[in-house]
């Protein structure tokens, strides 16, 4: 009997909660929006050469979620700065306080 004409299609349907492992990650579309918020430039130095992934200004680990406000573009050195000084963690809090609305998007253009 060959069981491949009784071979039932795997349903598609969309995750109702998505996959642990991408819970704490942007959306493409979001990573889209800060990109494009911060002209593909560091908020802090201004370098063109970007983490990939915007970093979150209030971590994940502090109940940061994934929206457009709470992501920023930054380049390799900030980033790593960022996670070694406290302080230049709170530069990007006061950042995003200073210069962003409650959507994300820029107060006014420098």
């Amino acid at each position: 009997m060959d069981l491949s004409v009784r071979a039932v299609p795997k349903p598609s349907h969309k995750r109702r909660v998505p996959k642990r492992v991408n819970r704490g990650k942007f959306s493409a579309k979001t990573i889209k929006e800060i990109r494009e918020r911060d002209n593909d430039q560091c908020v802090r130095c201004g370098s063109y050469h970007l983490e990939a992934i915007p970093h979150h200004v209030v971590y994940k680990s502090q109940l940061g979620d994934n929206s457009k406000r709470n992501g920023v573009s930054i380049c390799l050195t900030c980033h790593r700065e960022v996670h070694d000084h406290r302080k230049v963690r709170k530069w990007f809090e006061a950042w995003v306080e200073k210069n962003l609305d409650e959507n994300g998007d820029r107060l006014c253009d420098e």
